[in-house]
């Protein structure tokens, strides 16, 4: 039971990791190829509907990722204590 409650923990937290690193990423509203030749300035567009949608997405899916953390956090350290 130990092994597959610390199991279930890591793949949660790799999971949650994965959330937060793609979403998290993503937020982002430099010009990547004028940044690279060192011209780029921040320009924040007005945001459209899709904008508001998509960015309000990546905030929910990048605090689930967070969240997974936790939880992948919480079963291990409970493997390592109460199931033995």
């Amino acid at each position: 039971m130990k092994a597959y409650v610390n199991s279930v923990g890591v793949i949660f937290s790799t999971l949650g990791a994965l959330l937060v690193w793609h979403f998290l990423t993503e937020l982002n509203f430099a010009d990547k190829e004028a940044y690279l030749r060192g011209e780029g300035l921040l320009v924040i567009p007005s945001p459209n509907d899709k904008d508001i949608k998509r960015f309000k997405r990546s905030v929910f899916l990048s605090k689930m990722g967070l969240g997974f953390i936790i939880i992948g956090g919480i079963l291990q350290i409970l493997s390592n204590h109460f199931f033995d």
